[in-house]
């Protein structure tokens, strides 16, 4: 399946991207992370990654073909 995955603050300084469209298999987000973690090992390095899949935060369901999903670290408001 092909999904877009977004990139955000200290995420996309590590990927040096804010976006792109990758290939994965029927691992769905497991498969998706140790891809992203062998792609750009600096990844590994950023505790408490969150997730959103379609803008909704990553609630466990399989992804599926044409899915937007974005990494970006916990934000915090003052």
């Amino acid at each position: 399946m092909r999904i877009t995955v977004l990139y955000f603050a200290h995420v996309r300084d590590i990927t040096g991207k804010s976006q792109e469209s990758l290939e994965i298999g029927p691992g769905g987000m497991d498969e998706l992370r140790e891809t992203l973690f062998s792609m750009y090992p600096g990844l590994r390095n950023l505790s408490n990654l969150l997730i959103s899949v379609n803008n909704e935060y990553y609630s466990g369901l399989p992804l599926k073909n044409g899915d937007r999903v974005a990494f970006f670290p916990p934000v915090s408001g003052g």
